[in-house]
């Protein structure tokens, strides 16, 4: 907000409804089931988008199939000395490596890498030989059943992959109790019979490549390449294999594939376009070139678990930041908006939107889950984008080898070409730490997180990053937020507080002030607002995994934000004279609002 704006028409008695609340309440009819026939394109398009990306996956597993038919035999023969002698070596480097540690000698670098590849040889000729083992006991004992068997798995884990897709079209889930464990539990579902499936397709393609399961295939296969029967399998996967390298490579881009598209185009009707005939792209670069209105700041999270930077390494994620003018992060360095390429073309403002609001996806910086990340990969269940560095070469879309970091995390650092990003909340949940680095005057903070237990876990998160970061301290005292254990009732919905910044190399120490709104209930608001509560006794703190409110909670939400913002504007907390300015605003709340400074 600018510190000259005026705010002479807050209060003005309300007129039809403008144009920002009537995209929204077309956005929630959109969301609560109204406009099925797009809510059923989304979930297809979503479903399809799946299947696509499997693609890849499916690549990885058949080449190790392939691999594994040509080397089997010989890494039979080998196991027993190739095995004792890397277990054996292993052993010796792992008792040096400790009698060194305990001795107080420094080990080297060399020493430590040479003992990691040892243990990581002697894990692959286990694994390696395990693999065999069940394929020598499984596949060519049971080769018909085992295609049942196989079949049968993936079904199942596509059926799990699914069911978050179609929860709103099944009434009996319309509870969001009963939804809640529905999708926890097609996750746990997904999350045992993924990686499964996994292992019985390699066993299947390898079974194939060895002739021990058949494949019908015509009979003029063989004449017409001129090979044996006994390897038709054989040829058949190789013929896969160049089709979904060919896929992969040249024809996927992530960024399409996943639900990022549908939401970005969501957010774009809602938001953006003035009408639906008009869906051209607003171009980030374009937007309030008159600098008429505040400039925009879009926060995201930049994914980087693969970064050797030691701060970046303890946190996993990086701040980046999309504007008008400059786009980028610290760790990557900023470039002018026109010269960054989303999907090959510019940025435009429904894509940054969508980046900022990327709630669910592999990588979720500080909240990542790294036992997730290939399952939520595989499943679709990303929303976050990919972005080419400006100045890189290399495929123009996103694909192939961008998964493959995706579900593993491997070579995802500030240094890469590509760069993911999610949701701006994967490292600071309330978009003020940009404005922090600022130094801003007067900062409004609306906190909208799900937050139930009243933990302030978004305010203080931006509190430790603005100290560890910048030396700010926020002196915040939140009692009043803090609902009655037996009314579950708050004394306020808002707090005021200052911000101390240190005196730097080029500015002297300041004050600011941030007002802070948090959602809250203190037994004045509406009635329609009451009767939800009733009826919910957990709003306004609902669970955020239900991305899709039904009409009757969107209105109540919008209702409570209406409600704690007019509370700003009270006579009694104003002097019962109407601010001119931000800046009036704020010292007019100061002196009803702020703590005495203690001497």
């Amino acid at each position: 907000m600018g510190q000259g704006e005026p705010l002479s028409d807050v209060g003005a008695p309300r007129g039809p409804d403008p144009e920002p609340v009537r995209y929204i309440r077309q956005h929630a009819r959109f969301l609560s089931g109204d406009n099925l026939k797009a809510r059923w394109a989304m979930a297809t398009a979503a479903m399809a988008g799946m299947v696509l990306n499997w693609t890849v996956p499916v690549l990885a597993i058949l080449v190790l199939a392939l691999a594994a038919t040509l080397l089997g035999d010989a890494f039979r023969r080998a196991w027993p000395i190739d095995f004792y002698v890397a277990a054996g070596l292993s052993a010796v480097a792992t008792v040096a490596y400790g009698w060194g540690m305990r001795r107080g000698v420094r080990t080297s670098q060399v020493t430590g890498s040479v003992l990691g590849a040892l243990l990581a040889v002697t894990a692959f000729l286990v694994a390696g030989w395990v693999l065999d083992l069940g394929y020598l006991y499984l596949v060519r004992d049971l080769p018909d059943r085992w295609a049942g068997v196989s079949g049968s798995a993936g079904l199942i884990a596509i059926a799990a992959a699914a069911l978050p897709g179609v929860l709103r079209f099944l009434p009996v889930l319309k509870e969001p109790r009963v939804r809640k464990l529905a999708l926890k539990g097609a996750l746990l579902l997904a999350g045992l019979l993924v990686p499964l499936g996994g292992l019985l397709l390699f066993y299947l393609f390898r079974g194939v490549a060895d002739g021990n399961i058949d494949l019908p295939v015509p009979a003029w296969f063989g004449s017409v390449f001129g090979l044996p029967e006994d390897q038709y399998g054989a040829a058949v996967l190789v013929g896969m294999g160049v089709a979904f390298a060919l896929i992969s490579l040249f024809v996927i881009n992530i960024n399409l594939t996943g639900p990022h598209r549908l939401y970005r185009d969501c957010l774009a009707r809602t938001f953006i376009q003035k009408t639906a005939a008009d869906p051209a792209p607003v171009k980030l670069a374009g937007i309030n070139v008159s600098g008429t209105a505040p400039y925009h700041l879009i926060n995201t999270a930049l994914n980087v678990p693969a970064s050797v930077n030691p701060t970046l390494k303890d946190r996993g994620c990086d701040f980046f930041l999309f504007s008008r003018e400059w786009t980028g992060s610290t760790a990557v360095g900023y470039h002018r908006t026109a010269d960054w390429r989303a999907n090959g073309t510019d940025v435009d403002l429904a894509t940054a939107m969508a980046v900022s609001g990327a709630a669910f996806s592999a990588h979720m910086g500080l909240g990542s889950m790294p036992t997730l990340r290939a399952l939520m990969a595989l499943v679709n269940a990303r929303l976050g984008f990919w972005i080419k560095q400006p100045g890189r070469t290399g495929f123009a879309a996103p694909g192939f080898l961008c998964l493959l970091r995706e579900m593993f995390g491997l070579g995802m650092s500030e240094k890469a070409a590509w760069l993911n990003l999610s949701d701006g909340g994967h490292i600071e949940n309330l978009a003020v730490y940009e404005l922090l680095r600022r130094r801003c005057k007067f900062i409004v903070c609306v906190d909208g997180e799900s937050d139930p237990n009243y933990t302030f876990q978004g305010l203080m998160t931006l509190a430790r990053h603005a100290q560890i970061d910048f030396g700010i301290r926020l002196a915040a005292r939140l009692d009043d937020l803090r609902p009655d254990p037996q009314t579950g009732r708050s004394k306020s919905h808002f707090h005021l507080c200052r911000i101390h910044y240190p005196r730097t190399d080029t500015r002297p120490a300041g004050t600011g002030l941030l007002l802070y709104l948090k959602l809250s209930v203190t037994g004045n608001e509406s009635e329609l607002i009451r009767r939800y509560r009733h009826n919910h006794p957990e709003f306004p703190h609902q669970p955020t995994l239900d991305q899709f409110f039904d009409q009757e909670q969107f209105e109540a939400y919008r209702q409570l934000g209406v409600h704690v913002a007019e509370g700003l504007f009270l006579p009694a907390l104003l002097n019962g004279r109407q601010p001119a300015s931000v800046p009036e605003w704020f010292r007019q709340l100061a002196g009803n609002l702020l703590e005495p400074v203690r001497s």
